[in-house]
């Protein structure tokens, strides 16, 4: 039902926003959203340096992968002075194996990690108990809830699927994803080279005697439009090729992917979150890679290193120069995010355990669907071990690289 609560969203026009009163709480269905708007600023303040939870991430995601009939589903719930206090991220579609169905904004091929509800301190147990009434009375028709990318131990959404199952009845599933991988970042660069096995210890100094402090090789870092564009057209060159010749099709192949990460990085960038580096050997571009800081995290999101100077090694230049400028600039943590390629352990990275949440209401074509999924995922999974083959998933494609 409307309310006549108050909005900082008065600036939209009212197809753009639709309220619903939920106890104290005034919880709106956002389905528009421009930077000019001033819910862009305020969404903002609220994520803080949780950047995969921003604006500026998920709103260029919703731009390029936005399908034919879905709808934009942002949150919003507001007190009773307008001021913003939770929101989740999400958007509806209708699917012939899901019937309709809530997604986190940013999932699949992005591959964003660490996503969750908002809420702002001491408010969210009527952030969340808001939401899924909302979702329960002003949502009936949706058959499935899937929110991918979350820490297993995110009590957030752990909360929220609590609240539906018991409130609502809804089945709450934990699915199965691969882990991110963080590193612990020292003071000082010594001390982080000493963590290291002997042996790459050993390698680690020869690398940066040889190429760095030599002047053979020299890191550029992206620091306005033009240099962005410089250095974005080096890092998709640099990681198709390396896909390529791996025999994958390397995740620029996708337009929607390109055109969502150049327009997130514009963004981040004007903002002084991105950090999007590149190495020269000798003049030339020998690995690449895109950073969103985060607080006082680096969160390593994409990389490329060239396939003709192995001998170089310029993975390790790629790496440990991002290591390097992360610890001189008091980041506490380098994270390689989701992904479970082995050189992120070589380089002692620690696992962080997360998983996608499936929420699967009590309806009769809610369950039928359910059941149509799991038979279809049995049938897959049974058809693959008979073959034979080892399938990775695809989400892990826009990782890092090394050549460990």
């Amino acid at each position: 039902m409307a309310t006549d609560c108050p909005s900082s969203n008065a600036l939209f026009a009212t197809d753009k926003v639709s309220s619903f009163q939920a106890a104290d709480w005034c919880v709106e269905q956002v389905t528009d959203l421009n930077t000019s708007d001033s819910l862009w600023s305020e969404w903002e303040q609220l994520a803080g340096s949780r950047l995969f939870l921003g604006p500026r991430w998920l709103m260029p995601w919703w731009r390029a992968y936005r399908a034919p009939g879905s709808q934009l589903l942002v949150l919003t719930v507001r007190n009773f002075q307008g001021e913003l206090v939770g929101l989740a991220p999400w958007f509806l579609q209708r699917t012939w194996l899901s019937g309709q169905q809530i997604q986190s904004l940013g999932c699949g091929r992005a591959c964003s990690d660490y996503m969750s509800i908002l809420a702002k301190p001491q408010t969210e147990e009527a952030v969340l108990t808001a939401i899924a009434d909302f979702v329960h009375h002003q949502l009936p028709q949706v058959d499935h809830i899937v929110l991918e990318g979350i820490e297993a131990d995110n009590l957030t959404i752990r909360r929220f699927a609590q609240i539906m199952a018991t409130q609502y009845g809804y089945q709450a599933n934990d699915l199965e994803c691969l882990d991110c991988f963080r590193l612990a970042l020292p003071s000082d660069w010594e001390t982080w080279i000493m963590q290291l096995s002997r042996s790459r210890r050993r390698r680690v100094r020869q690398l940066w005697r040889d190429q760095f402090e030599s002047g053979h090789a020299a890191v550029r870092v992206a620091y306005d439009e033009a240099t962005l564009a410089e250095g974005f057209e080096i890092l998709v060159d640099l990681h198709q090729r390396r896909q390529n010749a791996l025999g994958h099709a390397g995740s620029f192949s996708s337009k929607r992917f390109r055109d969502f990460l150049y327009e997130a990085a514009q963004l981040h960038l004007a903002a002084g979150q991105l950090r999007l580096q590149w190495v020269e050997l000798e003049g030339k571009p020998v690995a690449a890679q895109l950073d969103l800081q985060d607080g006082e995290i680096l969160l390593d999101y994409c990389s490329g290193i060239a396939i003709d100077c192995e001998f170089a090694r310029p993975g390790w230049l790629g790496v440990t120069a991002a290591i390097r400028a992360a610890i001189e600039n008091g980041r506490t943590t380098f994270d390689f995010l989701r992904g479970d390629e082995s050189y992120k352990s070589h380089w002692r990275a620690e696992p962080v355990k997360m998983f996608h949440l499936e929420l699967i209401p009590r309806t009769t074509k809610a369950r039928t669907l359910a059941k149509l999924r799991a038979s279809l995922a049995h049938a897959k999974s049974l058809a693959k071990r008979l073959l034979g083959r080892s399938a990775k998933p695809a989400q892990a494609e826009a990782g890092s690289e090394d050549d460990s």
